[in-house]
């Protein structure tokens, strides 16, 4: 009988020894989502800048028209199809 005492006063012990947590003592905090009106907007004056470097073309001669060759590999804008030789540069002739 004595051993299971002896165990049962360690067990108390050794519940009454362990120091609370803080992480038990902060309350959860919840992570809110932007809400729509507080997301960037769409500024028009950058529309016109960014259009450029979206561009699919079609041929070299658009590229030329735009003003936005040559186009080299990597680039936004670049095809495969738009360069004869594969240099990697297209719409450079």
């Amino acid at each position: 009988m004595a051993p299971a005492l002896g165990a049962a006063c360690l067990m108390v012990g050794a519940l009454t020894l362990v120091p609370p947590t803080a992480a038990a003592a902060t309350a959860p905090t919840i992570a809110s989502a932007a809400r729509p009106d507080s997301l960037p907007k769409d500024d028009p004056e950058d529309a016109g800048k960014d259009k450029k470097k979206r561009r699919i073309y079609t041929n070299c001669d658009q590229v030329r028209a735009e003003g936005a060759g040559p186009l080299y590999r990597g680039e936004r804008g670049y095809n495969a199809y738009l360069d004869q030789d594969n240099d990697g540069i297209a719409c450079n002739e």
